[in-house]
C-alpha cells in the first residue's frame, strides 16, 4: 500500500493493512515519517504482521505548493521503493490510497509486469477544492478532474467510502462493477458498545461534545453560537477533543462571545482513551457543512458517539441521512446556529424522546462497525487475487 498519509494515526490504511496481515498475507505499507511522544518512529518497522516501510519527509500544513510537493516526494520515493519490493517479489496487489489520485503512476514498473491496481478513494479531490472556493470551471478543478479520470481508468478496482461515493464515481464514467465500498465504520475493539445509562442527561449540566478535527468542513463556531444562546436559559457546557487550524477561531469567538468560560478544551487524546473521554459527555455533536464536498461525506464521529451512548445533534446533510433516519438522530439545517440551539434546547425538554432515539440508532451498531467491514473487505481481495494471494503492497498518500 501507498499512502500520502502517517500509518499511525491513518485508521483506514492501518485496519486494512492490518486485516490483510491477519489473514496471512505479506503486506507492505510505504507512508510518511512521524513521531510518537516525541520520539522519531523507525524508516522501517514491523507492527502487527505489517511491514512498514517510512518515507524520509513528514506532512506539513501549509499552502497548494506544500502538497505538491509532498505529492511529488512521495509518488517519486514511493515508486522507487514499489519497484525494489517488486525486483524481490513480485507484488500481486498495488493498493493505492488517495490523495493524491494520480499517486497510480508510482505503481507502474509492477503495474506493467502485471500486478493488479487497486485504487481507494477516501475524498473526491475536484470536489473536496471546489468545497475551498474554486470555481468548478477553474484550471485546478479542471486538472484534478483530469487526474481522477485518467487515475480511475489505470485502477483495476476503485474502492471507496459510502454508497454515495459510489454514486458519484458511477456519474463521473467509472464502471459500476469496477467500484466496491469499504465504510469507515468504528472498529468496536476501540470503541465498545457501553450500556445506556437510564438518565439523560447524565448530571445537572448537559455537557455537548465535539471530538475530531477542528477544520473549516466541521463548522464548530456553530455550536459556539448556538452555545451562546442557550447559555442563559440552560445549564449547557461544550467539551472539545481534539484540535486543528480552526481551534485558535472557535476559542476566540468563544471569548467574544462571553462563553469561553462554558468551552473545556482537552486536546488531542490517544485513541485509547477517546471512548472513555466520549461517556463524559451528554450530546454528541457533528456540525459539518453541507455542499458539494458535505453531502458526499459521512462522518465516522456520529456513529462512535452513539456506540458510547451519547445521542448525536448532526447537520442534514445527504449521505448521513442515507444511513441514520430521523428516528435515530435529531438534525438541522445544515450551517443554521439558531436551529442547532432549538434542537439542543427541545432535547433538554423531551428526555423520553432522546432515549427513544438512541435507542433505536443503537440496534444499527452492528451493521455500521469495521468489524463487518472488515469481511466485505478481505472477501474482496480473496476475489480479486483468486484465492493465490502471496505478497500485497500498500502505498498511503
Amino acid at each position: 500500500m501507498l499512502a500520502h498519509t502517517t500509518y499511525l494515526s491513518d485508521p483506514r490504511v492501518r485496519r486494512e493493512a492490518e486485516a490483510l496481515a491477519e489473514d496471512g498475507i505479506d503486506i507492505h505499507v510505504i507512508s510518511l515519517s512521524e513521531e510518537r511522544d516525541g520520539v522519531r518512529e523507525t524508516e522501517d518497522a514491523v507492527l502487527n504482521g505489517v511491514m512498514i516501510h517510512r518515507l524520509p519527509i513528514f506532512k506539513k500544513r501549509g499552502g497548494f505548493l506544500r502538497y505538491l510537493y509532498e505529492y511529488f516526494i512521495t509518488a517519486v520515493l514511493g515508486g522507487f521503493i514499489l519497484a525494489l519490493l517488486h525486483f524481490r517479489g513480485k507484488l500481486d496487489v498495488v493498493h493505492i490510497h488517495n490523495m493524491p489520485d494520480i499517486l497510480v503512476l508510482a505503481a507502474v514498473v509492477p503495474r506493467l509486469d502485471g500486478s493488479k491496481l487497486v485504487l481507494d478513494v477516501h475524498d473526491p479531490m475536484p470536489e473536496l477544492y471546489m468545497s475551498w472556493n474554486h470555481g468548478p470551471r477553474s484550471l485546478l478543478v479542471r486538472v484534478l478532474r483530469f487526474q481522477e479520470k485518467i487515475s480511475c481508468l489505470l485502477a483495476d478496482q476503485v474502492m471507496s467510502v459510502n454508497e454515495t461515493m459510489r454514486e458519484q464515481l458511477r456519474a463521473k464514467g467509472v464502471a459500476g462493477n469496477k467500484i466496491f465500498i469499504v465504510h469507515n465504520f468504528p472498529d468496536h475493539n476501540h470503541f465498545r458498545v457501553c450500556d445506556l445509562n437510564p438518565l439523560w442527561p447524565k448530571g445537572k449540566n448537559l455537557v455537548l461534545l465535539y471530538c475530531g478535527t477542528v477544520t473549516e468542513h466541521y463548522d464548530l463556531g456553530l455550536a459556539v453560537k448556538a452555545l451562546a444562546a442557550l447559555a442563559m436559559e440552560l445549564p449547557v457546557k461544550l467539551k472539545i477533543i481534539g484540535d486543528g487550524k480552526k481551534l485558535g477561531e472557535v476559542l476566540k469567538l468563544a471569548s467574544d462571545l462571553g462563553v469561553r468560560n462554558l468551552v473545556e478544551l482537552v486536546g488531542r487524546v490517544p485513541i485509547e482513551r477517546v471512548a472513555s473521554e466520549m461517556r463524559s459527555g451528554d450530546v454528541g455533536i457533528s456540525c459539518h457543512r453541507a455542499g458539494i464536498f458535505g453531502d458526499l461525506y459521512f462522518s465516522t464521529k456520529v456513529v462512535e458517539y452513539l456506540t458510547q451512548g451519547l445521542p448525536v445533534v448532526a447537520a442534514r446533510t445527504y449521505t448521513i441521512t442515507r444511513y441514520l433516519s430521523d428516528e435515530c438522530l435529531f438534525y438541522f439545517e445544515p450551517g443554521n446556529d439558531r436551529a442547532l440551539a432549538d434542537t439542543i434546547r427541545f432535547m433538554w425538554h423531551n428526555p423520553p424522546e432522546v432515549l427513544t432515539r438512541l435507542n433505536k440508532a443503537r440496534t444499527l451498531l452492528s451493521s455500521l462497525s469495521w468489524q463487518t467491514e472488515k469481511e466485505k473487505f478481505l472477501s474482496f481481495y480473496a476475489g480479486l487475487l483468486r484465492r493465490h494471494m502471496t505478497s500485497v503492497f500498500v502505498m498511503s498518500p
